[in-house]
């Protein structure tokens, strides 16, 4: 079983670099690495920002703690697929409207120069902090497929998504992901979701109340649970790979109606995840590690269907990471180093990889320093610096005829945020709420550091 598997996934690593390889014959400029031409319609942006969205936070680690917690864990789905939704109806024509490259390219054209710089920084820190979790979540994956060290096939899977992306840039991401699109609908939500239900179904009654408990439970309070959408639905509306994708779309239509769309599948996959995680609970009680439970209960299944599904899963992990990446290069291109440099990106790409590969390898165990696992720590940390550092002075921005934020009060929301979060989410006697603490206090430098009624005269 365990050769089939592998031979699958194998074929299927194969495929996304034969992907990779056409693909760069088409990038002919700066532009076309980073924003595949702008001739995306609304199905290709559909897809790309659906696998990018769905990954290792909306599958491993809310299947892994729905399992552990129960199901008001899965407001890490729901939340992001309504963050979605909100994005496409209020901001998607006004980012695409910019006509720019990257988020902290915006940033700078919303405020200025330090404001982007700042963002600049911090966006190319937490993306090494997600592409880390996503190579620990495809770790996890690798993890109940393999009897030998799996370390090697994760340095594997991370060469190859780090390799289509060097060579294709988004023309390879956006084809990669329409491909995997289709796997992981088929696999998770087509395949997994229902065999799982309807083995397990039967002895449904035996999971406890409290894990059925929606929308809070005994384990997951209001407090909790409004960490874990804020968490998630913030970086849904402002994100630098999501915003990436809109930026590659032909027009405005085309944008608002791709990002709705995606926020529909994501919603979709919200409840295949929360099938599957309940189906874990019945058919393999008492795991060790609650973050196995969903590719522990993929792995029982036949073979060939395993190799399918566990394909799927691999696919949520590449599908995000190879935006993470791309996002991060243009951004040490476009916005750090100020040239549109295709060479300068690829460099920030090896860089961000290499070094969230070494953190996934070396550092997926936290459980001494902090009592909670390495991958959940390491999604609070990314979640956490970004949406309480960035979210709100790109959402003032966005209506500043109204909110009258100037870029002073951006700057220190940006600082003051992040910096407030992080000391909260290490030191704080319940660090799970500083995502709320973080953007609480980012807010009040917006409030506080406004135009003058004076100037706007």
């Amino acid at each position: 079983m365990e050769v089939i598997i592998i031979t699958i996934l194998v074929a299927y690593l194969s495929l996304l670099i034969g992907i990779g390889l056409y693909s760069s014959k088409k990038v002919k400029s700066a532009k076309g690495f980073f924003l595949a031409d702008r001739h995306l319609n609304w199905f290709p942006i559909t897809a790309t920002i659906t696998a990018t969205t769905v990954g290792g936070s909306a599958t491993i680690v809310a299947g892994g703690r729905i399992y552990a917690q129960g199901l008001p864990a899965l407001w890490y789905d729901i939340a992001g697929a309504l963050g979605l939704i909100v994005l496409g109806l209020f901001l998607a024509k006004k980012v695409r409207q910019t006509g720019l490259f990257t988020l902290p390219d915006i940033t700078g054209h919303l405020y200025d120069s330090n404001v982007r710089f700042t963002a600049a920084v911090l966006i190319f820190i937490t993306e090494i902090a997600w592409v880390s979790l996503l190579i620990q979540a495809s770790s996890l994956v690798l993890s109940v497929i393999v009897s030998f060290q799996y370390e090697i096939i994760l340095v594997i899977i991370t060469a190859a998504f780090i390799g289509y992306t060097l060579i294709g840039g988004q023309y390879a991401v956006v084809y990669t992901d329409i491909i995997q699109f289709f796997v992981m609908i088929i696999g998770i939500c087509c395949i997994a979701a229902p065999l799982l239900l309807f083995e397990a179904l039967p002895s449904f009654g035996q999971i406890s109340s409290t894990a059925l408990s929606f929308p809070v439970n005994n384990n997951i309070g209001f407090l909790t649970a409004g960490s874990i959408f804020f968490m998630t639905f913030m970086p849904h509306i402002v994100g630098p790979d999501i915003y990436s994708k809109i930026l590659c779309a032909k027009d405005e239509k085309s944008a608002k109606k791709g990002v709705i769309i995606s926020g529909v599948f994501k919603f979709i996959f919200a409840i295949a995840i929360g099938i599957i995680a309940l189906s874990a609970i019945v058919l393999y009680p008492g795991l060790e590690n609650a973050y196995a439970a969903i590719p522990t209960a993929v792995f029982g299944l036949p073979a060939i269907l395993a190799g399918i599904i566990l394909a799927a899963f691999v696919s949520v992990m590449l599908s995000s990471a190879d935006s993470c990446l791309l996002s991060a290069g243009t951004i040490l291109s476009v916005d750090i180093v100020r040239k549109k440099n295709i060479f300068v990106s690829r460099i920030g790409i090896l860089i961000v990889g290499i070094v969230a590969l070494l953190l996934a390898l070396f550092v997926t165990n936290l459980e001494s320093f902090f009592g909670v696992s390495g991958i959940l720590k390491t999604l609070q940390l990314a979640y956490t610096i970004f949406t309480a550092g960035l979210t709100m002075p790109v959402i003032f921005g966005f209506y500043k005829e109204k909110t009258k934020v100037t870029s002073r009060g951006a700057f220190w929301s940006l600082i003051l945020g992040g910096i407030v979060s992080v000391i909260w989410l290490y030191f704080a006697p319940n660090g799970e709420y500083a995502v709320l603490v973080g953007l609480a206090v980012s807010i009040i430098p917006l409030l506080v550091f406004r135009e003058k009624k004076e100037q706007l005269s």
